[in-house]
């Protein structure tokens, strides 16, 4: 008799480097997500959430103390705003048209991110609970017709927003769910120095940076990751993690991962 491990529902989780996820970003139709402990714990009791990742083209790892840990450094580490940064770095996008989601002016997100054509949309706070809110989002994304949307509004909203961009039949964009990607290129907020992105402790520099706002959720990822300790010690072996009925599988791919455990074209800054 099958197991649910065997009839659960399978996420791949992809170690891809940047130049491999610009290019598909640029060919279009692609949803790309990037995999962390608060992602892991919202999969494990949301459904929307787990739907959303079932839908998405490619799921990467935004985690380095999960790589560090309990992949052994086996992976391809690609966060959100390395990624973003490598995007404006090389004006991967000056040729294709931008939308930005999230919280910025659309001066700033023109200078971090050329494009032929650049605009910007603030949704209110806690937008993605108010069903008229999603609607407006959804018409002015099909009214503006881009060719990239970045959603920079924080998980659970940004990949919520995205299952339902691509519901409403918008399949032709690309999508990209980069979280505070802007706001770090940009300086509103610090990234940790390298050494310890690289040692999977950048959580504690954002948690001395700003305790009031992260105490609770890393206290939640905490909990959680103790919960399943058991399967991730397991992890490097299996390469398979089971969270709330969704199978994910880690599969580095593109050559072997980088030794200093940060993604491979990650440009080290901030």
């Amino acid at each position: 008799m099958p197991t649910l491990a065997d009839t659960a529902p399978t996420c791949v989780v992809r170690g891809l480097g940047f130049d491999a996820l610009a290019t598909a970003l640029v060919r279009g139709r692609t949803t790309i997500f990037t995999l962390n402990m608060m992602h892991m714990r919202l999969l494990s009791r949301d459904p929307e959430f787990r739907e959303s990742y079932r839908q998405a083209t490619i799921v990467t790892l935004d985690s380095n103390l999960l790589n560090t840990c309990f992949l052994r450094r086996r992976m391809t580490v690609a966060t959100g705003s390395d990624l973003v940064q490598h995007l404006a770095a090389r004006a991967a996008l000056r040729d294709r048209s931008v939308l930005v989601i999230g919280n910025v002016t659309a001066e700033e997100a023109g200078g971090v991110m050329p494009s032929r054509h650049l605009e910007v949309l603030r949704p209110p706070f806690g937008f993605i609970r108010d069903p008229a809110a999603v609607a407006d989002v959804i018409d002015r994304v099909r009214a503006l017709a881009p060719d990239v949307v970045f959603i920079a509004v924080g998980a659970p909203q940004s990949e919520m927003l995205a299952l339902r961009l691509r519901r409403a039949g918008l399949a032709a964009p690309s999508i990209l769910c980069c979280g505070a990607a802007f706001e770090f290129v940009l300086g509103k907020q610090s990234r940790s120095p390298v050494f310890l992105r690289r040692t999977g402790l950048e959580w504690a520099w954002r948690l001395a940076s700003n305790p009031r706002r992260l105490a609770g959720r890393y206290a939640s990822d905490a909990g959680f990751m103790l919960s399943i300790l058991g399967p991730l010690t397991r992890l490097a072996r299996s390469g398979a993690l089971k969270v709330g009925g969704l199978q994910l599988q880690f599969r580095q791919e593109a050559g072997p991962a980088p030794k200093a455990g940060l993604g491979r074209g990650a440009l080290g800054a901030g």
